[in-house]
């Protein structure tokens, strides 16, 4: 789910901000900065990428900018019930219905479908499929005619702006439960290699740039989970970037710290004296750690503050289960 990330009618573009840092170290101010020739806008915007990314990087001491914390929702894919004839150490599962493609329609690297089957070992997955065969890396165990089968997408690619995942909230919407996860390495190979565990929640682990889900859907429910994006630049149209790519681009983040980190890095890199506007930039610097995302006040006494779903102030005298 993308949406963008800033109100640009209050802000700069990365033109107006570097001409306004040029304005106060009293040199000349570029018309242009992409497509200029000249060797002192060409480091401008060198050094312009280089302080959104280091500054970027400052947000993780304080769990990420929050302007850059994004929800995301998306939905699990599967379907049952199909079936198939599968030949005992064969991997190819034919006379398969209904036709598999119909749900299988973007098989490839960066997706994992899985199949379920009683006669299909545990955490068999998808390679290949027809309109009516589907191929596993798993060998089948057993052979049978018309056997029951469940497909669904247990590997979600993340968006496009991910950075990395805020712990603990995935929830399955569906079902109003949160998601146990994500895993260890351990415990998720307890789950695809041992005696698997039931129960009615799902458990999510994260791996080769993929969300993975057991056990495999067989039907379609809502996800959400909160991530930090790695977009600190967005374009006019607010489309997320790790970098500037034109003029008219926006910094996601604060303009001022921008605007004065540009001016220190530049005199730095002119050799010059920049002692006073790095420490500018570093007070601004701490002062929007501290006011970043509204962070909650800790109690010094024993008693706990936040959400109660549930307690004397909102169970009914009466009737209470009713």
């Amino acid at each position: 789910m993308a949406a963008p990330y800033i109100v640009t009618a209050n802000k700069q573009n990365l033109l107006g901000l570097v001409q306004t840092a040029c304005n106060e170290l009293a040199i000349r101010a570029p018309s242009q900065v992409f497509g200029a020739t000249d060797n002192q806008t060409i480091q401008l915007l060198a050094l312009a990428n280089r302080e959104g990314k280091e500054f970027y990087n400052q947000g993780q001491r304080i769990g990420g900018w929050q302007i850059l914390r994004k929800q995301y929702v998306f939905s699990l894919v599967g379907n049952t019930p199909y079936t198939g004839t599968t030949t005992a150490g064969s991997t190819l599962i034919q006379n398969v219905t209904p036709n598999p493609t119909t749900l299988v329609t973007s098989l490839n690297s960066a997706i994992s479908w899985g199949l379920l089957s009683t006669n299909v070992p545990w955490d068999a997955h998808i390679t290949a499929v027809t309109s009516n065969s589907i191929t596993l890396d798993t060998a089948a165990s057993s052979s049978g005619t018309d056997t029951g089968m469940s497909i669904g997408q247990d590997g979600y690619p993340f968006p496009t702006d991910f950075a990395y995942y805020q712990t603990m909230t995935s929830w399955d919407r569906s079902f109003r439960w949160q998601m146990l996860g994500p895993l260890e390495a351990q415990e998720w190979q307890v789950l695809k290699s041992g005696i698997s565990p039931t129960g009615p929640r799902r458990r999510f682990r994260i791996m080769q740039g993929l969300w993975y889900v057991d056990p495999v859907p067989t039907a379609s429910e809502t996800i959400v989970f909160e991530y930090f994006s790695n977009a600190w630049a967005q374009s006019s149209g607010a489309a997320a970037q790790t970098t500037f790519l034109a003029d008219t681009d926006y910094y996601t983040l604060d303009d001022d710290s921008f605007i004065m980190g540009l001016k220190w890095r530049w005199k730095a890199a002119k050799g010059l004296d920049y002692t006073q506007e790095k420490q500018d930039y570093d007070m601004l610097k701490e002062r929007l750690q501290s006011a970043n995302g509204a962070n909650r006040d800790l109690p010094l006494n024993a008693q706990a503050s936040g959400i109660r779903l549930l307690n004397e102030q909102n169970v009914p005298d009466t009737g209470y289960g009713s």
